[in-house]
């Protein structure tokens, strides 16, 4: 089978990838989530439009900011708001209307007493309602997590601080305090858990700082504040034009322990900027198998653009110096991307009949031996000890186990647990990685810098040049490597 795009399915032993689309999520006016809802015994549970999402505010965890409109605070809001998971009294009351920004606390807090039930009845309401009455935090902190299957941050955020309006006028006070009590559990679990969100949220948390007073917990506002700050620091570099001279048979102009470094790095950058709705919303995930598209689509050009058998040899000898350097360096994700999905699919699938490419085989089983070791684990353990590594986990991986379990949960519904524990563990890599991303990215240098701008732009101006073919004709590009392929002397 020839190699195509990247898309997820389950992993076999023979690394089976398929086609995947690779929208850009900027294009995509409405995107929504996998499935429609988690239904009950008399809902199909398929992949329909569950809710509309801001495509936009989706895009790539690479980008650290977001511009929101000239317009009011809540107009901006309720334009983002789900309207099919709302009941018909509070979607009547939040999506119409009009209001001056000075003038918004009063009026929101005016529509939410008019209003007596914000969810529609369905089973997420029916969840929703065992969580919030319930004290395990468990159950609080699961239904955070996969809160994207149902609905939208903004909408479930809005659902909190109506609550926290109703219940100002229970009379009972023990009722009171518990509920109290629940809505802080839940906003503090969302900063905590959905953090990244939140940063680009700074207008959601000065409405939670206004309407839910006094606030016991000022710390997670200030964290979330203070780290949003920080973390335009260390996203990625804005785009500069650079022209790189690199020799007519040459792969790149740096040695592969400067490109390891700098793949790492970006690899920690996605998931220092990780959102969990990105992991769940249709198309929001795409800049991401865009970008790994990319570099397997530039690891085989770079091989096969030569006829010649020793420039072959020479280019393949470079990305399998590369792959052993980014063993080194403990990064799971860099060796899918390069070496599963870029040198072995080459092998396979381009030039793998060629024995003048074998000079350097030998040295794969290494390699392949140290992925295998290391993928069962996903080091889930080694994270917790080593504070000075990389150690980055195969993001395919996981997103993979999500999506078997989303198609398994139809029929099982309580492998839905399983989903919220591996979003859990995502959220604890997502943190470990940041706080290390905001480190060693103060510490990157020009020449760093410049190869970061190649990796995430260069190399797809660069194919797009030479092939003569838009990137996102992709059965065009692959044609057209399979004839450089065939191409030898």
């Amino acid at each position: 089978m020839r190699k195509q795009p990247l898309k997820l399915l389950l992993e076999d032993s023979n690394l089976e990838i398929i086609k995947a689309k690779t929208l850009d999520s900027n294009s995509q006016s409405n995107a929504t989530s996998f499935y429609s809802n988690i239904s009950d015994e008399y809902e199909q549970f398929s992949d329909g439009k569950r809710f509309q999402c801001d495509s936009s505010y989706s895009s790539s965890s690479l980008h650290s900011s977001i511009t929101l409109g000239d317009e009011t605070l809540l107009q901006n809001y309720q334009k983002r708001l789900d309207p099919e998971i709302l009941s018909e009294q509070a979607k009547f009351i939040f999506l119409i209307g009009r209001q001056s920004s000075e003038e918004w606390v009063l009026n929101f807090n005016e529509k939410c007493l008019k209003v007596n039930l914000f969810f529609k009845e369905s089973l997420f309401n029916s969840l929703l309602e065992t969580a919030f009455n319930d004290d395990d935090c468990k159950l609080k902190r699961k239904l955070v997590l996969t809160l994207d299957y149902f609905t939208n941050l903004i909408t479930f955020t809005f659902f909190l601080l109506w609550k926290w309006i109703q219940n100002e006028n229970q009379q009972d006070m023990s009722q009171f305090v518990s509920n109290s009590q629940s809505i802080i559990e839940f906003i503090v679990l969302m900063i905590s858990l959905r953090i990244n969100e939140f940063r680009l949220e700074q207008q959601l948390i000065t409405i939670i700082e206004q309407i839910v007073q006094p606030f016991p917990e000022k710390q997670i506002l200030k964290e979330c504040q203070e780290t949003w700050k920080s973390y335009l620091s260390v996203g990625l570099f804005p785009p500069k034009l650079v022209t790189f001279n690199v020799k007519p048979n040459s792969v790149l102009p740096w040695t592969t322990d400067e490109v390891a470094f700098v793949l790492s790095f970006i690899n920690q950058s996605f998931y220092a900027g990780l959102q969990l709705k990105n992991v769940i919303v249709k198309g929001g995930l795409n800049n991401y198998f865009r970008r790994i598209n990319t570099i397997s689509q530039f690891i085989i050009y770079s091989v096969v653009k030569s006829p010649n058998k020793h420039d072959r040899q020479d280019a393949l000898g470079y990305w399998i110096e590369l792959a052993e350097k980014l063993q080194k360096n403990y990064d799971l994700e860099g060796l899918f991307i390069v070496y599963k999905y870029g040198i072995q699919l080459l092998l396979k699938d381009y030039i793998g009949t060629m024995p003048m490419l074998f000079r350097d085989l030998n040295r794969i089983p290494r390699i392949n031996t140290f992925y295998e070791e290391h993928i069962k684990s996903n080091f889930n353990n080694e994270i917790l000890k080593n504070e000075h590594q990389f150690y980055i986990p195969s993001f395919h991986k996981i997103i993979t186990q999500i999506k078997r379990l989303e198609q398994q949960v139809k029929m099982n519904k309580k492998l839905f647990d399983q989903i919220s524990d591996i979003l859990f563990q995502l959220v604890q890599i997502q943190k470990r990685q940041h706080r290390l991303h905001q480190s060693m990215s103060a510490k990157i240098s020009d020449n760093e810098e410049q190869i970061i701008h190649y990796f995430i732009k260069g190399i797809e101006k660069e194919l797009e040049v030479n092939l003569q073919i838009p990137l996102n004709k992709e059965t065009l590009v692959y044609i057209e490597l399979i004839k450089l392929a065939k191409n030898t002397n």
